[in-house]
């Protein structure tokens, strides 16, 4: 395992700059971090877009509303249910090269839906608690890195085409001391406590909701460690 400046992505966009899964959320994630980890649904037209919860107030699924009605029966403009490829166009040029724009794929289908941006992903991962669409990923865009989300310690191995575990901080040092070798990524790092927990297991990329304790919870245990050679 090799110790390393971890990345610091904002969970669910930069939640200072707009709401969660918004487009100028994710382009002030971009401008102030390394990044930010979001959620992709599929609308009834096929549009891969930036939300979190597959289902309404009222219980109508994300899946059965085309994009436009789904805006209207939620109030929310283009910034604010932003589609993939918007997001995307609003990035070019923001943030480092090696930013991050880490699309968790919450639907069987999403990479599916994602294949005609397939040009445009230099600067994506994707990550799925769904180990299928994890290996349909791998299978329809190959160049982009993809990884297995884990909230438990898994009961047997990771298939094949998986990249990367982004891994819960409670189950990091579990997952890591049962994976080894294995590139993690941690969130989410919200307090001293699972900023610790991703550290000492050496995760290359820490998720979490505010950027600033992120920042100084890096820099302590970078100092700690440091001091301690």
């Amino acid at each position: 395992m090799t110790l390393r400046t971890p990345w610091l992505l904002a969970h669910r966009g930069d939640r200072a700059a707009g709401p969660e899964n918004s487009r100028r959320s994710v382009v002030s994630a971009f401008r102030r971090g390394d990044g930010a980890e979001v959620d992709v649904l599929v609308t009834a037209d096929g549009v891969p877009v930036l939300r979190h919860d597959e289902r309404l107030p009222d219980g109508t699924p994300v899946r059965v509303l085309p994009l436009a009605d789904l805006r209207r029966a939620v109030g929310a403009d283009d910034d604010d249910l932003p589609t993939v490829a918007s997001v995307l166009d609003a990035l070019e040029g923001v943030g480092a090269p090696q930013a991050t724009l880490n699309l968790e794929l919450k639907v069987p289908g999403a990479a599916r839906a994602l294949v005609p941006l397939r040009e445009r992903l230099a600067r994506v991962t994707f990550t799925s608690f769904w180990a299928a669409e994890v290996l349909d990923a791998a299978a329809r865009l190959p160049q982009t890195p993809r990884g297995l989300l884990l909230s438990h310690v898994p009961d047997r191995g990771v298939p094949p085409g998986v990249g990367l575990l982004a891994v819960l901080h409670r189950v990091v040092a579990p997952v890591r001391a049962a994976h080894p070798d294995a590139r993690i990524w941690c969130w989410t790092v919200d307090d001293e406590a699972a900023a610790a927990r991703a550290h000492a297991a050496g995760a290359q990329a820490w998720i979490g909701d505010d950027l600033d304790g992120l920042a100084r919870w890096r820099d302590a245990l970078s100092r700690g460690a440091s001091s301690s050679r």
